[in-house]
Formats: C-alpha cells, sequence, structure tokens
C-alpha cells in the first residue's frame, strides 16, 4: 500500500488557503495562525545598520547658589542725559573763514638784497682767555629778604609783621621803639582801627624795670607784670599764668603770659602776653635784647601762636652809615663869612693913615692881601 507522502499534500492545502484569502481580502482580515515551526535565524543585511541604542537621558542641572545678602549691589546703568534746556543760548558758531586773497592786489615787495660790500662778522677769537670758572670757595650768595619783614633802626632789630597787622605811628609810643595796630574792616571798605588790642616791639634797655634781670625767664615774668599794672590799672586776679621758652635764631628767650579777672564784672577779662629774646649785657648794661608784649581783650583775644612766631623773628639789624660828606675841593675859592660875623678874619690896615701922612714923606707901600 502506497502511503501518502505529506508534502505532496501541503501545495493544495496552501492553494486553498491562498484562494480563500484572496477572495476575502477586502472584506475580513483573517488572522494567520503563529508559525510555531523552528526556523534558522536570519543573518542581518550588510547594508542595513542596526538599531542605535536609545541615549541615557542627562542629568538634571544643579540649582543656583542662594545670593549672597553682602554682596554689593550690581552697577546701576548711568542716568539717561538731562534733556536739552530749550532756554540754553546756542552753541557759539565758529569763526567765519578769512575772506579771499584780493587777485588785483600788488604782491608784497621782496626783501632787500644782503649788501655786498657790508664787512663780514668778526670771528671768534682762538685767544680769547676762557671765562674763569666759578670761585668754590666764594660765599653763598645772601639769601632773600623774609616777606613781610620790617627794619627798626632806632632799635636796632627787625621782625616780621604778623599777618593783617600794620606800624602805628611811632609818636603813640609809652615804650619801645614800634606799635603795632590790628586792622579790621570789610573788603572793599575803609579798616577801622582797632583799640582793644596792640603790640610793642623795641630794645630791652634800662628804661624798663626788666632791664636790670640778667636771665630772660626772670626778665619776661617781671617785663608781663610791670606792663599789666601799667596798661591794666584796675582792681582784678591774675589767672591762667602761663610761660614758655623762645629761639630766635641763635638767642636764646622766654615768654610770660596771663588774664586779669576784673573786680568789675562789666569789664572784659584782660590778657597780656611778654617776650624777651637775646642776652644780657655784662654789669647791667643794655646788651642785644629785645621785647614783645602784646595786649588783648576777653573780646579781642590773644594769639599766642602768632606772638611767639613774631618774638622769634625778631633778629639784630645794623643800620648803614650814612653817606660820607665829600672832600672840600683844595682849589675852590674861599668863601668869606657874612660882614655881621667878622671874628677872627683879619682886616687890612693902612698904616700910616693917609690923613696923618707928613707932607714930602713918601707914600707907603700897598699891604699884601691877606693870606687865604
Amino acid at each position: 500500500m502506497k502511503q501518502s507522502d505529506p508534502t505532496s499534500r501541503r501545495p493544495g492545502l496552501w492553494t486553498a488557503l491562498a484562494a480563500t484569502a484572496v477572495a476575502g481580502a477586502s472584506a475580513v482580515t483573517i488572522a494567520m495562525p503563529p508559525n510555531t515551526a523552528t526556523a534558522d535565524p536570519v543573518p542581518p543585511s550588510p547594508t542595513t545598520a542596526a538599531p542605535a541604542a536609545p541615549a541615557p537621558p542627562p542629568p538634571p542641572a544643579p540649582p543656583p547658589p542662594p545670593a549672597d545678602p553682602n554682596a554689593p549691589p550690581p552697577p546701576q546703568p548711568p542716568p539717561p542725559p538731562p534733556p536739552a534746556d530749550p532756554n540754553a543760548p546756542p552753541p557759539a558758531q565758529p569763526a567765519p573763514p578769512p575772506p579771499p586773497a584780493d587777485p588785483n592786489a600788488p604782491p608784497a615787495p621782496p626783501p632787500p638784497p644782503a649788501d655786498p660790500n657790508a664787512p663780514p662778522p668778526a670771528p671768534a677769537d682762538p685767544n680769547a682767555p676762557a671765562p674763569a670758572p666759578a670761585d668754590p670757595n666764594a660765599p653763598p650768595p645772601a639769601p632773600a629778604a623774609d616777606p613781610g619783614r620790617v627794619e627798626n633802626a632806632s632799635g636796632g632789630f627787625s621782625y616780621v609783621l604778623p599777618a593783617g597787622w600794620e606800624v602805628a605811628d611811632a609818636s603813640r609810643l609809652s615804650y619801645g621803639q614800634a606799635l603795632l595796630l590790628k586792622q579790621t574792616g570789610l573788603p572793599g571798605q575803609p579798616a577801622t582801627t582797632a583799640t582793644e588790642t596792640s603790640i610793642l616791639l623795641g630794645r630791652l634797655d634800662m628804661k624798663l624795670f626788666a632791664g636790670a634781670e640778667p636771665d630772660n625767664s626772670k626778665a619776661a615774668v617781671r617785663l608781663a607784670s610791670d606792663m599789666g599794672e601799667f596798661f591794666m590799672p584796675f582792681a582784678g586776679t591774675r589767672i591762667n599764668q602761663q610761660s614758655t621758652p623762645l629761639q630766635a635764631g641763635d638767642m636764646p628767650g622766654y615768654a610770660a603770659s596771663y588774664e586779669v579777672k576784673f573786680t568789675d564784672t562789666a569789664k572784659p577779662n584782660g590778657q597780656i602776653w611778654a617776650g624777651v629774646v637775646g642776652s644780657a649785657g655784662a654789669r647791667n648794661e643794655p646788651g642785644g635784647r629785645w621785647f614783645v608784649v602784646w595786649l588783648g581783650t576777653a573780646k579781642d583775644p590773644i594769639d599766642a601762636v602768632a606772638a611767639k612766631i613774631l618774638a622769634e623773628s625778631i633778629k639784630p639789624y645794623t643800620p648803614p652809615p650814612p653817606p660820607a660828606a665829600p672832600a672840600p675841593d683844595p682849589n675852590a675859592p674861599a668863601v668869606l663869612p657874612p660882614p655881621g660875623d667878622r671874628v677872627g678874619v683879619p682886616i687890612p690896615v693902612t698904616t700910616p693913615v693917609p690923613e696923618m701922612a707928613v707932607p714930602g714923606m713918601a707914600p707907603p707901600p700897598a699891604p699884601a692881601p691877606p693870606a687865604a
């Protein structure tokens, strides 16, 4: 008995199924049973790339750091420019260009030619001596005078005038050789002289009791006491007494000051500052010492710093000698004194007197002229 070949029936079955699928393709989709047969894996095509693996998602961004409360504020934009002022004057216009040159103007005359007959300039003398070099041992030039320095010939000293003060008329002096007064007033108006403050300067001689004190510190205290009693002769109490050393160049010195609280409360406190600089002479001689006395009140107080600067600016000063009188001309004719003043001048006398001549006597010779 002939057995049926399993493979021989398979084409007929597939043919029937294909016909059925074609017939009902437009109406019903037939679900095909899964092929359970195991087949060999199909190798990948060399021209077909394998799908890439999906990229991992990026990590989340870190949160921003918190704002620093102490950080400076960010720079602000510059403010907008102010609007143009409608009432502002227009900007200055540039200067107009110069007018064009006149083509009809005559040309400028050419400069005169050099004189061919003029002598050439003299050449430098090669044998002229060279200028003498500076002397290294020559004394240095004298320094410029201090601005504001005042020379006082009668007192033999000079000083620098304080700012705001002026030298007053010496006829108003009571002591010393210089009087300074303070000037007050508004600019453009005449100044009025202040009467509650003044400065006296001069040589410390024997006209002042303080001149007998050889020590400058004692002389300054004595001078302040005596001047205070002279210029402030009112009952009161001395307060705020002070003293300080001075140095005027190479001259030592000392200063003393105090206030007077008057018993009469209507009077403002009086003030006095006295300074002495220099060295006392031997045997109570004046020597080379000078003084400064500054008087003031509570309404017009003393500037102690300016007083110290004034005292330390004092320098000895010797005025130049007066010009010598010209020598008399030996050939000049003698000048006879006036007729009313002929004492000691010989008067020519004719002897014998003509009226007493004896007749027949020869006349006497003419007298010789008096010697000049």
